[in-house]
């Protein structure tokens, strides 16, 4: 949702933007975009409040527009994104606000509302300079003659900036004087960088007179994330952007031409809640986490080329491998059943080195990919065994896992839905419920006795192993308090975990995460009680409530 109101009244004076949040008049409008509870709609006129207030404050009373992106959770289809499976997308109400002025120059100043968050300043005209027009967005950022300014939180919205002065290279662009405000907590898998991005691109757009499509916004924004050095998919981004109210946006995208009109909304079920859990838990991103964390977005990035080249092997037409491009169209029933697809994974390696994919493979882009992957790892830490079938495993079973979620909730089956939730969360489980080291099973003894008991794919975890100590025993709580099942949401390691219960069990499975949270083993796996006490109690387990997807607000006159 990239309009929030029925009248369009352009920016109004910070000054009177503050008048406005005070007349319930103006209530009814809000609620469009955040829902009728009262508690909710508080919380995000108490955050625009404070944005504009600061704004107001540092800069004075100029005429301003107001941009807002939500926060984003992903039910069903984790890391399937990059290569097409099948999503269950919500928003988060916690979200970014951008109160922002024109600065009527290419200069830019940038300030948070967060404490440790510096002002930043820079100057659009000097940093385009690194702006190739001859050249694609990935092979400009990559290049190493680009070396444009900030390493702080602003390069979400220096890359806003410059990406969308790459797409439209002949107009030089007008900077902006903003004020940012969150309340998604940081590092909690609930993108909040992506979220800061696409209000930085709204923000950027409308103050230059850009019109950006729905799918071009999503492009720009994931190309922003690896500017910033994130390697993301859609999904975010689709969450984000694409979300309504109340709603599960189901949905698998194409990630080279996305197109979010084929998805559908499912109404979330009224009588269940969905908590997310903060870990209170942030990926650190280096050393042998760093590693890990690269591996497996790397191995899962060779996926469709290793099963396609098998598929070639085994003598499957070349029309119908052709068609096998995207996770949601690799399904049992395309390659002729169950057994087809264990005997198709037994041909394929758990683990290989670098040097035998290239022979048996030859991926594309094979040497891009991983110098993308791995940069700035130094030479010795670079891996050279690569897992290949827990991941493809993973993605299949995760992407039908996904395609039959909304069915099961339309169908009341709630057991089944998180049963679905756990079983994904077991392909990236790194730790037993006793806090023993744990891989999901995907040798050939275990591929064949799934074939003989035809179990459906979307019951066999696979493996990808994104999750951790701590994200694991927050999932075992959550079960064990009474929810129907829980998981890991986003790209894993550290953030947030989901759990889905009856609503009559909400405080119950609160107070069991809770009591999870507070215990002297979890602080142990989570870094420790001053981590722990960083965060406000209140904020380690919320209800979730769907609000509108990203956009500007607009208020009637």
């Amino acid at each position: 949702m990239i309009k929030e109101s029925m009248s369009d009244a352009g920016s109004l004076y910070a000054n009177e933007w503050l008048s406005r949040l005070t007349e319930s008049r103006h209530d009814v409008f809000l609620q469009n975009i955040y829902g009728s509870d009262q508690q909710v709609l508080a919380e995000r006129k108490k955050l625009l409040h404070q944005a504009i207030l600061a704004f107001l404050v540092r800069f004075g009373d100029l005429p301003v527009r107001i941009f807002r992106a939500p926060g984003r959770l992903n039910l069903r289809g984790m890391h399937v994104d990059t290569h097409g499976g099948w999503m269950n997308l919500m928003t988060h109400q916690r979200e970014v606000v951008m109160v922002a002025a024109s600065s009527a120059s290419s200069r830019c100043t940038l300030v948070s509302c967060l404490s440790g968050y510096n002002q930043t300043e820079w100057d659009l005209a000097d940093q385009s300079r690194f702006i190739r027009s001859d050249a694609s967005w990935l092979q400009t950022v990559t290049a190493d003659s680009f070396t444009p300014g900030t390493a702080d939180w602003s390069r979400y919205c220096l890359g806003a900036a410059l990406r969308l002065q790459h797409q439209f290279p002949a107009k030089g662009l007008t900077g902006v004087t903003a004020m940012v405000a969150s309340d998604l907590p940081v590092g909690a898998s609930l993108s909040s960088s992506t979220a800061l991005n696409l209000v930085s691109l709204m923000a950027f757009a409308a103050f230059n007179g850009l019109s950006l499509s729905l799918p071009h916004l999503l492009l720009a924004s994931r190309d922003v994330e690896w500017y910033a050095g994130a390697r993301s998919g859609l999904s975010d981004q689709a969450a984000i952007l694409a979300g309504q109210r109340d709603q599960i946006f189901h949905v698998a995208i194409d990630p080279d031409d996305p197109d979010v009109h084929a998805g559908k909304y499912i109404p979330f079920p009224d009588d269940l809640s969905l908590l997310v859990v903060n870990s209170c838990t942030t990926r650190m991103l280096s050393g042998a986490e760093r590693v890990q964390y690269s591996l497996n977005r790397f191995a899962y990035s060779m996926a469709l080329n290793v099963l396609q080249a098998e598929l070639f092997r085994a003598g499957y037409p070349a029309e119908k491998v052709s068609r096998m491009h995207r996770l949601s169209e690799v399904t049992p029933e395309a390659l002729g059943g169950m057994s087809a697809l264990m005997n198709l994974l037994q041909s394929i390696p758990e683990t290989i080195s670098l040097s035998d994919l290239k022979k048996r493979y030859a991926p594309d882009n094979l040497e891009r990919d991983y110098a993308l992957y791995f940069d700035g790892v130094p030479e010795k830490e670079k891996p050279d065994q690569i897992p290949l079938r827990g991941p493809l495993l993973f993605g299949i079973a995760e992407s039908a896992r996904a395609q039959r979620f909304p069915l099961v909730l339309q169908e009341k089956n709630y057991a089944l839905a998180g049963r679905l939730m756990s079983l994904g969360h077991a392909g990236d489980r790194v730790a037993s419920k006793e806090g023993n080291p744990f891989k999901a099973n995907v040798r050939d003894t275990a591929l064949k006795n799934q074939a003989a008991h035809a179990l459906p794919v979307e019951l066999i975890p696979g493996w990808y192993g994104a999750s951790s100590p701590a994200l694991d025993m927050l999932v075992d709580a959550a079960i064990d308090g009474g929810a129907f099942g829980a998981s890991l949401t986003g790209a894993g390691i550290a953030g947030a975990v989901l759990a889905l219960c009856s609503r009559s069990k909400e405080e119950q499975v609160r107070q069991a995460i809770l009591q999870c949270m507070q215990s002297r083993r979890y602080a142990n796996v989570s870094g420790g009680d001053d981590v722990l006490r960083s965060t406000p109690v209140q904020e380690w387990v919320v209800a979730n409530h769907a609000v509108s997807g990203a956009g500007e607000i607009l208020l009637p006159f």
